[in-house]
């Protein structure tokens, strides 16, 4: 009997997930290429870039061929104190059609973060009726302008977060990322995202699209001036301002690498874990959560296995086939996302060592945060030492 209870809840525990997961993947809408429905909104698009040499070229090249008119937009690159010349390269491209400024954020005023501060003083050079901030690791596609702001202006709204395609390349960003957005979807609900009674808000900060009467009215980047995760929190500050917002896929139009070395990853995740799965306490719950269910979708069918071994009966059997297909199906789940991801299917055999290695970084992220510091590009910054769940 009790070999029988435990498949059962195993099954009931991976059930619920995976269901929880395609009710996520139902609400998930993904922009798709799409022509303008009318005249072309004045976009005023900002760069904050702090040594992305790496990668400027390939952004500003993708902007600049974007297929809008030419005439209803403006790129302002907004330089944040980088030492590497990403500056000197984007003042070098040459040979485009799209108005290029490239700008100094200037010294980092107290109580700043580097991206908020630098996204603020973009959004003060240009007078579009949108503005669209953009990573400067991001990789657009010609049809990416015209695409979101169709997206947006024919469901009427305000503010337009987009979540581009990973470029994965090293073992290291193939295990982790991928089981942190894993994780997201078994422990998320982007339906309550884009509902306007529910103040729920997330966003992706590596493409903002925001009318700019919403932006000013919401206080722009200075209201959320000293915030880790400032994309998320405008966006609640839009809605809390009654803007509409949505967070909506957006992988045939843009694409991102945002880390090329672990050095670079864990310090990246270690500053953003926290805001992005809500919280210390409710990290340390999803991270160790995680683990256990990871580690059981072996231990549970081999542990069911060397009981029916020793003492075969009808009732053994049937207790490691129901835990032994519910594994399976964990598995298949973690293995289709290998493939959505574009990366080896092997690797979503491999997810119990990914979870592994997300839940140290988690707590990693959770040491830092209760110490009061955030470090990121060469910056340390202090931050609130959240203790919520």
């Amino acid at each position: 009997m009790i070999a029988a209870a435990v498949s059962l809840l195993w099954a009931l525990v991976v059930a619920t997930l995976i269901g929880r997961a395609l009710r996520q993947y139902q609400a998930y809408e993904v922009v798709q290429p799409a022509p303008l429905p009318g005249a072309a909104p004045m976009i005023d698009i900002i760069v904050p870039a702090r040594n992305e040499a790496d990668a400027i070229g390939n952004c500003l090249a993708g902007l600049a061929a974007q297929d809008y008119p030419a005439s209803r937009v403006s790129i302002t690159l907004v330089d944040d104190g980088s030492t590497d010349g990403t500056a000197a390269i984007a003042r070098g491209i040459g040979g485009i059609a799209v108005p290029l400024a490239v700008i100094e954020a200037g010294p980092l005023p107290a109580g700043w973060m580097g991206k908020a501060h630098a996204c603020w003083r973009g959004a003060g050079e240009g007078r579009g009726e949108w503005l669209c901030f953009i990573d400067a690791d991001t990789i657009p596609a010609p049809a990416l302008l015209r695409s979101a702001i169709t997206a947006a202006q024919q469901r009427s709204l305000d503010f337009l977060s987009l979540e581009p395609h990973q470029v994965l390349v090293t073992v290291w960003e193939r295990l982790i990322i991928p089981a942190g957005l894993c994780a997201l979807g078994f422990a998320g609900d982007l339906s309550r995202v884009g509902d306007p009674d529910d103040p729920s808000a997330a966003a992706n900060g590596q493409f903002l699209l925001i009318r700019r009467a919403a932006y000013e009215r919401a206080g722009g980047h200075r209201a959320v001036r000293g915030t880790v995760s400032e994309d998320s929190a405008l966006a609640a500050r839009v809605k809390a301002t009654g803007g509409r917002i949505a967070l909506m896929g957006a992988a045939p139009l843009i694409g991102v690498r945002m880390y090329r070395s672990l050095p670079q990853l864990w310090e990246g995740l270690r500053r953003s874990v926290i805001d992005t799965f809500g919280g210390v306490g409710r990290t340390a719950v999803i991270a160790l959560g995680g683990l256990v269910i990871a580690w059981s979708a072996l231990a549970i069918p081999a542990a069911l296995a060397v009981r029916f071994a020793a003492t075969p009966a009808p009732l053994d059997a049937a207790a490691l086939a129901v835990a032994l297909a519910a594994s399976l199906a964990l598995f298949g789940v973690h293995i289709a996302a290998a493939r959505y991801f574009a990366i080896p299917p092997g690797y979503g055999l491999l997810f119990p060592v990914a979870y592994s290695l997300a839940a140290v970084l988690a707590l990693a992220g959770i040491r830092a945060r209760r110490q009061g510091r955030v470090a990121w590009k060469g910056r340390s910054y202090r931050s609130a030492a959240d203790s919520g769940g």
